[in-house]
């Protein structure tokens, strides 16, 4: 089977959703402000700064679905192409937005930081 037919639209869709689920929920436990401009990128260079509350196992962990979260982008845009890849991705994102609502928030930098 190659990689184009690996899944369809929709799995690709539940498997991207899945891993920033698991994100989000990571986040809040160690209270990652991650919609903040700059954290992914502390988060991906292991630093634990950004960390609102100390919880060592969901920072590690949320570090690493970062990884798969890209790594899975990556993947999807090579067998569905960007155009197709893009257009899962957002759907993803407004699902995730739908759905957590309240709790993103909580993920948004401080007023005083905007």
């Amino acid at each position: 089977m190659s990689e184009a037919n690996r899944f369809t639209i929709d799995e690709w869709e539940t498997q991207l959703e899945g891993i920033d689920r698991e994100i989000v929920r990571h986040a809040l436990a160690c209270h990652v402000r991650l919609l903040a401009p700059g954290v992914v990128e502390r988060v991906l260079q292991d630093d634990p700064i950004v960390c609102g509350q100390d919880n060592v196992l969901a920072f590690k962990t949320l570090r690493g679905l970062l990884v798969m979260h890209y790594l899975e982008t990556h993947h999807m845009a090579q067998a569905l192409g960007p155009e197709q890849a893009k257009a899962a991705a957002d759907t993803v994102r407004a699902h995730l937005g739908r759905t957590l609502g309240p709790w993103l928030d909580k993920l948004l930098p401080d007023a005083s930081q905007r």
